[in-house]
């Protein structure tokens, strides 16, 4: 008779998260590499997300090394006792010169650029940032080295509006163009299912632990 082993497959769950409000958001202002710290308003819905955490095994906690990011991982953590890992890659798009501008701003100052953007968001570089494509590419590194070290258990990755929409479109096979598919309010969470190397999302933009005018649009 023939023996028949099963074996279990591994899963990893992970849990990404954008960070909380900050007053540039509340602005309307371009929020890439500067280091921008969370709003008290910001700090109100990261303790509502990381209270909606807290009965997860989390395994290990990650975040882009901005201030915004670093504050709200660091909340979530220590209902675990966890320590936060730090991961530049994992940092919202650079807007270079866009950086600090509202959309009146732009649309003054570089029309022809929110143009191409409007039409064709994956064809464009920020002057003096980033395009769309080395965004997901940098974060996506991040992804599977994370991946790599933790092959089933349950890991929080805290990042960014515009980093965690390339993402969702690298697991769903969407192509950058069609990134404005995507909704990510600030301390939303969203899941994703690593099982054997394939990934299945599960959640999208859950803001269902926040009280209604705790929901940012921005």
């Amino acid at each position: 008779m023939a023996i028949v082993i099963i074996l279990e497959s591994q899963v990893m769950k992970l849990i990404l998260v954008r960070h909380g409000e900050t007053d540039w958001n509340a602005q309307g202002r371009c929020q890439g590499f500067s280091d921008i710290e969370l709003s008290d308003r910001g700090k109100d819905q990261v303790e509502l997300l990381a209270l909606s955490l807290k009965d997860e095994p989390l395994d290990a906690v990650y975040s882009s090394d901005l201030k915004r990011a670093v504050e709200t991982a660091e909340v979530i953590a220590a209902y675990h006792g966890l320590s936060v890992e730090t991961d530049k890659n994992l940092r919202e798009m650079n807007q270079g010169e866009l950086e600090g501008l509202t959309f009146v701003d732009i649309r003054e100052r570089y029309a022809g650029l929110l143009s191409d953007w409007t039409a064709s968001p994956e064809k464009v570089r920020i002057p003096g940032g980033e395009s769309l494509k080395e965004v997901q590419e940098r974060a996506w590194g991040s992804i599977q080295g994370i991946y790599k070290s933790h092959l089933d258990g349950t890991i929080v990755v805290v990042s960014h509006n515009l980093t965690i929409i390339t993402l969702l479109c690298k697991f769903m096979g969407i192509g950058l163009s069609q990134f404005r598919r995507f909704k990510i309010h600030a301390s939303s969470k969203s899941v994703v299912a690593f099982v054997d190397g394939r990934f299945d999302v599960k959640l999208l933009n859950d803001t269902a632990h926040l009280s209604p005018d705790l929901i940012s649009m921005a």
